[in-house]
């Protein structure tokens, strides 16, 4: 310290010299907070993996914000054109402003809905903001001249407006909390000290170390990435302007202690850092310990606090050079213009609550247990992560998000996002199908409203791409089937009974007995012939006449039996017209059935290629086959075999009519033939002309039974085709019987896909082009990644949401296995999953690090004390301090304020500041106890309490003040903060260290250690 004392002009000029350089050369870290922003998390934390994949499918750079147009009562129609005005305007200079993908109502009509509220008075413009290096407030003013002809009031919100915002307040309070704790301090100090030059010598110190921390800190900001937040050079006023002016009280007050002892001013020095300058060391670095633990953090928010152990560094070498050379330059002018001698007095109070503590221990303990323990018990951690909600309605853009969660609902303007990257494209049916089955399973979540991907773009199933809706129509079609070929099977035994009861047989003695008729009429024409020659040349008239009576009754026999046949034949056309008829429909029916049996098959096989527990079901094999066995057994029947059939047939008709037409010119003939013998019986002088008439008739008649002859032949060669015909149709007829019965079977088991929501879409439907506007919409131009949209029910930043978040994530892992998303990376994104990831993360970080922290503080206490217990007793101590203090934030701000929560970042820091603080009164309080190694340790801690109780409790009043000017901030962070540090405080100094220390070293009532005189401990 001597030699400290000799170089102090050299160290001021050191000092001075790197604190303008540090200065100068100090970059604005409130420009990098605005255009980096704040980091909660890790490029590791699933949400911001989440973000980073979404960012590749995004068309535009950028981050999302909004224009809000409102108007308590309503937009009237006026008011609404000059907002489609305004909004064409800043359309029409997007490229200019930086934005792009805007979206309004009056360009996009089908958004109106979600754009315009219900009630007409609030109209949102959505659009992505490129920044560009250009400062917030710069686009702003760009943004406004463009809407400046709208009446109706708007507002920017959205991301960069938000952070923006959040950050001006933030530096506003710490302006404003900077300047009012300069100010309390200086009154403090003046007020304690009763002098005007301790203060501003106090200050001065302090702010060359914060000035020179600062610097260095911003330096690794700017260069190395340094973690950064709203928080950090708040931090580091509050922790070094603090503790800064409670050590230099504390050297002050020992410096005008040992003055007042006789000592000269270079040996007061010496002495003032033997004793309290070995205690100030030992705080320092159980402040350092606590601040560095922070590098075991893994939130960037927390990490950012590691530049209050670059100023407690600073803090420290300041007060082992600058104070020195204060103390060695004023000496007692340091304290002008007091002129009293004397420190601070005995604390009574104190030295009252330790003596009574250390006589009634066990009571004592026990009180203070009524008080703590609680308070522990009871103390629920409750965080609130909105940063809108903590803004209030005082700035613009968190008052708009507040309009739009009044109209529209929070989970509406702030929805959540499942991202999925896939190595392989995901526009096709096996990749689509397991996207919509995870999208119904997040539907069915507790908490989420709606979800809307790909394959449901409104948030609801589109009909006909699920397998049930298909199977609905293909059971229905069935349905149609079966009934119709039940019908044709009808209509074909029918056929098929018709034809196997026609005796056919009968035709074939028709051609027979026709070829007799023929014969016979050929020999009676050859006896005609005959006879007119026989006449001319004999006499025997008589002879003749006979024979002519004769031939007369033949003739009128095969003329009866002439008419028979033709009766026959019309009946046997009429038959086979109507059987022609039915054939023919038959036929048809057939080629439909075959027809249908082809769609069958094609619908078949697409069931059971795009369901594979279909496709191995028996019932569905067995349909299968039996429809393939059947296409098979009709394939024979074509449209040219029916042809063929039909020419047959057409054949027959032309032989019933070709005969037909021939029995009629017979039995004319006949009647003919009989005129003529009739003629022959009145004279036979006539009878050779007669006879000449039959015989010319006769010709006729046998050229006739010739005709008919050979169209009988072909009618029974038709005929024989019927037959044919008929053996098919009773296979066809089998082979109906059983496709009628396999369709019943699959009809029922297709019935039971009819509820299955598979996702199967058409080939067709998939290349469409306005479900490949769709695909543009959620996937990625390569189709690799897709996003999934989740709109809440909750407040995105409550504690359901969370909840919701939580699950969300666990089924998105789980919901892809065993699909063609196996290997995909699926996370999720938005504020919702943003607040749970760092909500675990800040709720291991305070768990892990509230260990870290408590074990390094008990170790540096163990080295300065020399002992196990007392130091466990501060600890415990400085724990109950902490979860009272939070008990009652909990009371103040969510009981009787009606908050969610606790601000996030409020546990964490509380604890860090009254655990490293508070640990310096304790040590304060211990190291004068070390003092009276003589006395017993109930005597020794009471002692101790009454010297030292005052200078703790003007160090409680200068940090809690310090803390105290975090208040008019605005800021419910700040003021929470703030809030715990003090109540932390005030338990800590009036509580633990004045009652619940003394009691429970009475309880292990020892000397103190260190077993040395009073004089030898003054003397170090």
């Amino acid at each position: 310290m001597r030699g400290i004392i000799k170089a102090r002009w050299i160290i001021l000029c050191l000092w001075l010299v790197a604190t303008v350089v540090l200065v100068a050369m100090q970059p604005d870290i409130n420009a990098i907070l605005r255009d980096r922003g704040q980091k909660a998390l890790n490029e590791d934390s699933p949400s911001v993996q989440a973000d980073a994949i979404l960012s590749k499918m995004e068309k535009s750079k950028g981050t999302n914000n909004l224009i809000v147009f409102h108007d308590k009562t309503k937009i009237s129609n006026n008011e609404l054109n000059q907002i489609e005005q305004g909004v064409t305007q800043f359309r029409d200079d997007a490229d200019t402003l930086g934005v792009a993908d805007i979206m309004d109502p009056f360009s996009i009509p089908e958004a109106k809905s979600s754009l315009i509220s219900k009630d007409k008075t609030t109209v949102m413009v959505s659009f992505k903001l490129d920044k560009k290096s250009r400062e917030i407030d710069d686009i702003k003013k760009a943004i406004d001249q463009r809407l400046d002809k709208v009446t109706v009031t708007h507002y920017l919100s959205g991301e960069d407006f938000i952070n923006n915002d959040y950050l001006k307040a933030s530096q506003g309070g710490v302006e404003k909390s900077a300047a009012l704790t300069v100010l309390f301090i200086l009154i403090v100090l003046v007020i304690m000290f009763r002098s005007i030059v301790t203060p501003v010598i106090s200050l001065l110190a302090v702010m060359f170390s914060y000035l020179c921390s600062m610097g260095i800190a911003a330096q690794l900001i700017d260069k190395a990435g340094f973690p950064l937040t709203s928080l950090t050079q708040m931090l580091l006023i509050l922790i070094l302007f603090g503790i800064g002016t409670d050590y230099n009280i504390l050297l002050f007050n020992r410096f005008k202690e040992e003055l007042a002892n006789g000592l000269s001013v270079d040996d007061a020095i010496v002495s003032t850092y033997q004793t309290a300058g070995k205690t100030i060391v030992y705080s320092i670095l159980t402040v350092f310990i606590a601040f560095a633990a922070l590098l075991f953090s893994q939130s960037p928010i927390y990490q950012s606090g590691i530049v209050v152990v670059i100023g407690v560094a600073f803090l420290l070498l300041e007060i082992l050079t600058l104070t020195p050379f204060a103390m060695k330059l004023l000496g007692k002018k340091l304290f002008w213009p007091s002129k009293s001698t004397k420190g601070h007095g005995e604390n009574r109070m104190w030295a009252g609550t330790a003596s009574l503590a250390t006589r009634h221990p066990i009571i004592a303990v026990i009180l203070v247990a009524i008080l703590i323990v609680p308070a522990v018990f009871f103390y629920q951690e409750k965080l609130n992560f909105d940063t809108i909600g903590e803004l209030g309605n005082s700035y613009p853009s968190s008052k708009a998000m507040n309009i739009v969660a009044d109209h529209f609902g929070k989970g509406n303007a702030m929805p959540a996002t499942v991202v999925i990257e896939n190595k392989k494209a995901l526009d096709n049916s096996a990749s689509l199908a397991a996207i919509d089955r995870l999208t119904g399973q997040l539907e069915k979540i507790k908490g989420v409203k709606q979800v809307s991907s790909i394959t449901r773009p409104q948030g609801q199933e589109v009909n006909g791409f699920y397998i049930g809706d298909q199977t609905k129509s293909v059971t229905d079609g069935l349905s149609a089937t079966r009934k119709g070929i039940d019908q044709i099977g009808g209509g074909l035994k029918t056929a098929q009974k018709k034809l196997g009861s026609a005796d056919f047989s009968q035709v074939n003695k028709m051609v027979d007995g026709t070829a007799k008729l023929e014969n016979g009429m050929t020999a009676l024409t050859s006896g005609l012939k005959q006879i007119q020659n026989g006449i001319s040349g004999t006499g025997q008239s008589q002879t003749i006449s006979d024979g002519i009576g004769q031939m007369e009754s033949n003739l009128e026999k095969m003329s009866g039996a002439v008419n028979t046949l033709a009766g026959n034949y019309e009946q046997m056309q009429s038959g086979y017209a109507k059987m022609g008829t039915s054939y023919q429909d038959t036929a048809k029916a057939l080629l439909g059935v075959k027809n249908a049996l082809t769609q069958m098959q094609m619908l078949t096989s697409a069931l059971g290629d795009s369901s594979p527990g279909v496709a191995d079901d028996q019932n569905y094999l067995q349909l299968k086959a039996g429809i393939d066995q059947l296409s098979a057994s009709l394939a024979k029947i074509t449209p040219e075999g029916i042809d063929a059939l039909n020419k047959n047939y057409n054949a027959l008709t032309s032989g019933f009519k070709t005969a037909n037409t021939h029995l009629t010119e017979m039995s004319a003939g006949l009647s003919k033939m009989a005129e003529g013998l009739e003629k022959m019986k009145s004279g036979l002088d006539s009878a050779s002309s007669g006879i000449g008439k039959i015989v010319t008739n006769m010709d006729q008649v046998t050229d006739g039974l010739g005709q008919m002859k050979s169209g009988q032949q072909k009618l029974a060669d038709g005929l024989n085709g019927f037959h044919t015909f008929s053996n098919k149709l009773a296979d066809v007829n089998k082979g109906l019987d059983q496709l009628s019965g396999g369709l019943g079977k699959t009809n029922a088991f297709l019935s039971q896909l009819n509820e299955n929501r598979a996702f199967s879409i058409p080939d067709e439907a998939l290349k469409d082009k306005q479900y490949q506007q769709a695909l543009d919409a959620f996937m990625s131009k390569d189709r690799t990644i897709t996003k999934i949209t989740v709109i809440l029910d909750n407040d995105p930043y409550s504690k359901n949401a969370l909840n919701t978040i939580k699950q969300m994530n666990t089924l998105s892992r789980s919901g892809v296995k065993g699909t063609e998303l196996a290997d995909a990376n699926v996370a999720v994104a938005g504020p919702s999953s943003t607040t749970y990831d760092t909500n675990n993360v800040l709720t291991k970080d305070l768990n892990r690090l509230t260990v870290i922290v408590l074990i390094g503080v008990l170790l540096v206490l163990i080295v300065v004390m020399r002992s196990f217990w007392i130091p466990v007793f501060i600890t415990v101590s400085l724990m109950g301090a902490y979860y009272a203090a939070m008990f009652v934030l909990n009371a103040l701000f969510i009981t009787m304020l009606g908050l969610e929560g606790i601000s996030s970042f409020v546990p964490f820091f509380a604890f860090i500041v009254i655990v490293a603080l508070g640990v310096d009164y304790s040590i304060f309080l211990l190291a004068r106890y070390k003092e009276y190694p003589l006395m017993s340790g109930k005597e020794a801690i009471v002692e101790a309490a009454k010297r030292v109780g005052t200078v703790i409790l003007s160090a409680f009043v200068i940090l809690g003040g310090t803390f105290a000017t975090l208040m008019p901030s605005g800021i419910v962070l700040l003021i929470e903060l703030a809030t715990a540090v003090i109540t932390g405080l005030i338990v800590l100094c009036f509580i633990m260290l004045p009652i619940f220390v003394p009691a429970m070293i009475s309880l292990f009532d020892s000397p103190p250690t260190f077993k040395r005189s009073a004089e030898s401990a003054v003397n170090e």
